[in-house]
């Protein structure tokens, strides 16, 4: 398998190229299939699970309301207020006239299971599946002190299961009912005063019966939750304790997206569809949950019927994209000769040898790769005189500094300044003279940043601020943020040599500015000296060569104080390509200026 695949290593390459093409085709069209029908079916399945939600709050919010309106007819009957203002233990007419009222109130479609009517002084008289009057620590009741806070408000307990209550007729087909939901409010006599609470009783059974009876009637039915306002599990009422932590947690879910939202179960990884809606007089966050798997059934059926048509189309694919790729290969084969035959030294020297090959890409490819050869051999002439003027500049750079001009008065200086006893000044005079000779004769990078360029700078100007004392000043000013652009090494330099030689012809006292800004698209260096500027002839033969220089590059020679000013302009023109920017001219005042700088990179750029 090996030697075949060595044999016909150019010849699969392309067979599996066109294959992977007919593989990406079909698998993108097969994911966008998929993808847009599975958003349609999830799309319906939310709006019904949605329109499920709000039959389901119409539904029950109705029993709810009934079992509240049994409870405000209580609070608003002045015959229920007249009997609880005697003693119900030891008046049975009393009691007797208030079942009856309590049961008229409840109608003879019987509202609520159960009513019990609570006083704060201790006694409970219930009617309905349980009929009594009992005495009751009111203080130990769990829900006391909300309901009272809610000053006649409606308050909805959480389902609870007892066995005090129980059903006289099979009415829904158990004797017994266990799980119970209390709507409870206060109520007040006749001083206004809160005198107790009114407590109306339904079974979960007969509540939550369009939720469990849907449930029970659909096919694959969703799952159905309900939470009250604090999270905590309503429905279904029947798991151990009411925990929802026995159930994921769509609550939370629901909370994210009040509408609709995709939970994904992290004990499983099953994905579910979840729609929830709010029910404005319970409060009741009703939560409906479809299973993905459940909703997107027919959907992987058909996808499985798609698979093996494209299984089909992918053997044609197959089979066209093996004798297409053995097409390629006599001419790719050749432009591989002309390829390896190229060397260095015969770079742009190639005929535009014909492949032999009707195919466009190739002949383009080929075209391409003869010009291609052209602009390397123009790269590396390019490189080759950037590293000459390069070379050539530390040599002048070197000269310039070390000659024995230079030499001889910065010994003679520091000379005085140790006959004077000035330690502390020869001291620094020295390490200066160190650092500008290991920054110029260093073999390093030929490419520093800017922030070293300028600490040279300062090192040469101490010296010669040393040499001059009080007769020059200068300044140096670089902007922050552009302290780490990468610039040629004794770039800059040159310009502030020059602009020393030539700004202290003037009378003295001299001033040198050295100002690096970024102005718009760009940054920049100024140097600017106080002496009195470039002649008109001087600045018309500067651009003169600098236009020569661009049309015909070289090695011109144009010196001004030991560095050729050309050669400064040659080399950031090499090292910046389009975005160099070289002038000289004078200031307003009349004094010499020459700005170097750059276009700004901006983000995603190379």
């Amino acid at each position: 398998m090996k030697k075949i695949f060595r044999k016909r290593k150019l010849q699969i390459r392309f067979f599996l190229a066109y294959l992977t093409i007919a593989l990406l085709v079909t698998g993108a069209f097969s994911i966008f299939f998929y993808r847009y029908t599975s958003q349609i079916l999830i799309r319906r399945e939310t709006k019904a699970l949605a329109d499920l939600n709000t039959s389901f709050i119409s539904a029950i919010d109705q029993i709810l309301s009934d079992m509240n309106t049994v409870s405000v007819n209580i609070c608003y009957s002045d015959q229920v207020i007249g009997s609880l203002d005697t003693n119900l233990t030891d008046s049975y007419a009393s009691f007797r006239s208030l079942i009856d009222t309590l049961v008229s109130i409840n109608g003879i479609d019987v509202k609520v299971d159960q009513i019990n009517i609570y006083d704060f002084e201790g006694t409970l008289a219930q009617v309905g599946i349980r009929t009594a009057v009992t005495a009751v620590d009111i203080d130990s009741l769990d829900w006391i002190d909300e309901v009272r806070g809610l000053d006649g408000g409606k308050y909805l307990t959480l389902p609870y299961q007892t066995n005090n209550l129980a059903y006289n007729s099979n009415t829904y087909g158990n004797s017994q009912t266990n799980w119970y939901v209390s709507l409870l409010r206060t109520y007040r006599d006749d001083t206004k005063k809160q005198a107790g609470v009114i407590e109306t009783i339904k079974s979960c059974q007969s509540i939550f019966y369009p939720v469990s009876s849907y449930i029970q009637k659909t096919e694959n039915a969703p799952q159905v939750f309900i939470y009250d306002s604090q999270g905590s599990l309503v429905y279904p009422y029947g798991n151990a304790s009411g925990d929802p932590a026995e159930f994921p947690d769509y609550f939370t879910a629901a909370q994210v997206s009040e509408e609709t939202s995709r939970y994904r179960n992290p004990a499983d990884g099953t994905r579910s569809i979840l729609a929830a809606s709010r029910s404005s007089f319970s409060g009741w966050t009703y939560v409906a949950v479809q299973q993905e798997a459940v909703v997107l059934s027919s959907v992987k059926q058909l996808g499985l019927m798609l698979l093996g048509f494209i299984g089909l189309m992918l053997l044609f694919s197959a089979f066209l994209s093996w004798h297409l790729s053995k097409g390629l290969l006599l001419p790719i084969r050749k432009l591989q000769g002309i390829i390896s035959k190229t060397e260095l030294e015969t770079l742009g020297e190639n005929p535009k040898a014909p492949l032999g090959t009707s195919i466009d890409e190739l002949k383009e490819l080929n075209l391409a790769f003869q010009n291609m050869q052209k602009k390397l051999k123009a790269s590396m002439d390019d490189l080759l005189e950037s590293r000459q003027q390069e070379l050539k500049s530390r040599s002048l750079a070197l000269q310039s500094q070390i000659n024995p001009h230079f030499y001889y008065n910065t010994l003679s200086n520091i000379i005085v300044l140790a006959e004077d006893g000035q330690t502390d000044e020869v001291i620094a005079m020295c390490r200066s003279l160190t650092r500008i000779m290991r920054y110029i004769t260093g073999t390093g990078s030929s490419v520093v940043t800017l922030d070293a360029e300028i600490s040279y700078i300062r090192q040469y100007l101490y010296c010669m601020k040393v040499r001059y004392q009080s007769s020059l000043n200068y300044e140096i000013q670089i902007d922050d943020a552009i302290r780490e652009e990468a610039v040629p090494k004794l770039i800059i330099q040159p310009l502030v040599e020059n602009a020393l030689k030539y700004g202290t012809v003037s009378t003295p006292p001299w001033f040198l500015l050295v100002k690096g800004e970024i102005d718009g698209d760009f940054w920049t260096v100024t140097v600017t000296d106080s002496g009195n500027g470039f002649s008109k002839e001087s600045l018309e033969l500067i651009r003169t060569r600098m236009e020569k220089a661009d049309a015909n590059p070289g090695m011109p020679e144009m010196e001004l104080g030991g560095m050729g000013l050309l050669n400064v302009y040659l080399r950031w023109k090499l090292f910046c390509g389009g975005d160099a920017v070289f002038v000289c001219r004078n200031t307003e005042d009349g004094h010499g200026q020459i700005l170097i700088g750059r276009r700004r990179k901006k983000n995603g750029d190379l």
